[in-house]
Parts: C-alpha cells; structure tokens; sequence
C-alpha cells in the first residue's frame, strides 16, 4: 500500500505501522535520529541473540524481526525516507559482478 502524507511523502505500510505503534505508546519514546540508530542497534543486537539461542524459536526470532523493521521505518519516517525506495535504488544502480 502506498499512500502520500499530508506534506507529500510516500508513505508504505511500514511508516503506517510506525505511527500506529507510537500512538499506542501514546509517545515517540525515540523522537531524534541519534536515538533512533541507537534503538536499531539494540533490536539488531536482540535479533542476532534468538538466532544464536540454542532452541531457535521462530516466534521469537520474528518478534526481534519485525521490531528492526519497524525501527528501520521509523528512521525513515524522521529522514523523509521511504525505505522500500531506497533499497529499490540500490538494487537498480547495483552493477557489480561476484563470480
């Protein structure tokens, strides 16, 4: 799904959950980009512990999943960036070989 704000900006499902987890917070509990790389770090660091955990739950390892997503979208949402933009440039510039 993709939407425009009211300022313009692409907005995708992603930016859409971010404003709905912080209107459920009630708060933008990381309202600077500082602490919203900060943020993402935790959530990478917390994804790669339940992959490492010796059960390996799924549920688990999706849960930290979908909190790097929403992390990643909202520093997106603060950048003006859309995230699925962005990574469909790298994709389209991308001209190296790897044989």
């Amino acid at each position: 799904m993709r939407l425009k704000d009211s300022e313009g900006y692409t907005v995708t499902d992603g930016h859409a959950l971010v404003r709905e987890i912080i209107r459920k917070h009630g708060v933008n509990r990381y309202p600077t980009i500082e602490q919203q790389l900060l943020k993402l770090t935790t959530e990478v660091g917390e994804l790669i512990d339940a992959y490492q955990k010796p059960d390996k739950d799924v549920n688990d390892f999706a849960k930290e999943y979908g909190d790097v997503g929403l992390t990643l979208y909202q520093v997106g949402n603060t950048m003006y960036l859309n995230l699925e933009e962005e990574m469909l440039n790298v994709v389209n510039k991308e001209t190296r070989k790897f044989a």
